[in-house]
């Protein structure tokens, strides 16, 4: 595996990193991650994006990860050694795009196992139904990993990268061949539900049992927290108080609630389908940092195989949740000498082969590369 890693966050530091990875041998395509601290804008980033002859997928996060380090500046470069295929979806949240015929003319299919890598706007209000698409078109067959591109300011801005430059409201989906293992967890519990979504728009939840949502949220918030919503509190408060959202069989998908309207409407991460059914959770730092551990334990189970690398993507809010003690969660994943990189995302994407991709919140999700395939 060739990584190579600015610690500045320059972009002399980033262009030096990619002109160090391409001119390794064999090195075929180029992963890219960027801290959002950076600042970096498409003025500054698309000619260098633009004059790279490789494949390139990539995007900027609020933080980074490698090995046991969390980056807040910087950027990291994967020189990807397998045949990386790179599609690009523009628009996803516009009304008339055609995202089956889209995600059709982005997706490589695979001839065998593959992992696909997706990375998304964070901030688009298409991400669910990109993810339903890319279900049908791709099926079950392939482990996924990826995770929401943006800013901890929650401003939709450029955040993904490409060989066309910095784009807005899009998506990167990437075909690597050869078996990946990978774990999904979140660690949050019930305390109070189910509630039914009885309106939503999106990725807005308007009333839950017919009554506006955030009445109903700030009952059981302020009940069980014993503290009180004030007009500049929601964020810190609502942090540890996620939605889950129903599935049979499986884990809770968490909705992570970024801010309520006027009129007492719940704008989360993620789609929020109208008729679906949402428990409130909440955590504590054991639970989390155990989570961690076992998304990593299943990745590395399903992968069966001797490992060489690491792709961790977890949620920057657990990041704001654990404060310091999320140095603790990230050396549950990075628990030897194996090779880590990732990003802390505004929302992860996974699949672990054998059920269909999902858009999660406050989650933590690790993909185990095997050591007999040179990625």
């Amino acid at each position: 595996m060739v990584i190579e890693i600015d610690k500045e966050g320059t972009l002399n530091g980033l262009a030096d990193a990619i002109a160090r990875t391409v001119k390794v041998e064999r090195v075929t395509s180029l992963v890219i991650l960027v801290c959002a601290d950076n600042g970096f804008t498409p003025d500054d980033m698309d000619p260098l994006l633009q004059s790279i002859n490789v494949p390139l997928m990539g995007g900027v996060f609020p933080n980074l990860l490698v090995g046991r380090e969390r980056l807040t500046r910087g950027c990291v470069v994967w020189g990807v050694r397998r045949p990386l295929s790179v599609g690009t979806i523009r628009d996803i949240s516009h009304p008339d795009i055609d995202l089956e015929l889209a995600v059709e003319q982005a997706l490589t299919p695979a001839t065998g196992r593959a992992l696909q890598v997706i990375l998304v706007d964070g901030l688009a209000s298409g991400i669910g139904a990109l993810m339903n698409t890319f279900h049908e078109v791709a099926g079950i067959g392939s482990d996924t990993i990826g995770g929401g591109a943006g800013s901890l300011d929650f401003v939709q801005r450029p955040c993904l990268l490409t060989n066309e430059g910095m784009l807005q409201d899009a998506a990167v989906i990437a075909t690597l061949p050869g078996h990946a293992g990978v774990g999904v967890a979140h660690g949050w519990r019930y305390i109070q539900g189910p509630y039914r979504i009885t309106e939503s728009d999106q990725n807005t939840i308007i009333s839950l049992d017919w009554r506006p949502a955030f009445e109903v949220y700030r009952e059981v918030v302020e009940a069980h927290s014993g503290q009180t919503f004030t007009d500049d509190n929601f964020f810190d408060l609502a942090k540890a108080y996620p939605f889950g959202l129903a599935r049979m069989d499986a884990e809770r998908v968490v909705r992570d609630p970024l801010f309520v309207r006027d009129d007492g409407a719940l704008v989360c991460v993620g789609t929020v389908p109208e008729g679906d059914h949402v428990d409130i959770l909440h955590g504590d730092t054991p639970s989390l940092i155990e989570a961690a551990a076992s998304a990593r334990q299943i990745a590395e189970q399903r992968l069966a195989e001797p490992l060489a690398t690491r792709l961790f993507m977890d949620c920057i809010s657990r990041v704001l949740f654990l404060g310091d003690d999320f140095d603790t969660e990230l050396a549950s994943v990075a628990i030897d000498d194996v090779p880590l990189i990732g990003a802390c995302t505004i929302g992860e994407v996974a699949n672990h082969g054998g059920d269909y991709p999902e858009f999660y919140n406050k989650t933590s999700v690790v993909a185990a590369l095997p050591l007999y395939t040179e990625f």
